[in-house]
């Protein structure tokens, strides 16, 4: 990767919980995405569009957001997938 490249990229933790950790094998990732990039954009990456149509929600360092956020560099984004109970 050039330095310019470099420089056009973010670095963010993608969290998991529920079913959703079960399904992707992991509770947490660390990811290269492009500057600009939006959780839209992060969700078509880990295929998790249908998810997000069956009411997953999204927090965006610890605060719900839309799809269309753009994400900045260092943060951290969580998928919580909606609670069933019984």
């Amino acid at each position: 990767m050039s330095e310019s490249e470099f420089h056009e990229a973010v670095k963010v933790k993608a969290l998991f919980f529920g079913p959703l950790a079960e399904t992707l094998g992991t509770r947490e990732i660390e990811i290269a995405l492009l500057l600009g990039s939006t959780i839209q954009d992060l969700a078509n990456r880990l295929n998790l569009g249908r998810s997000l149509e069956q009411g997953t929600r999204v927090a965006l360092n610890g605060v719900f957001c839309s799809v269309d956020e753009e994400i900045p560099d260092a943060a951290e984004i969580a998928f919580l997938p909606p609670v069933s109970g019984g």
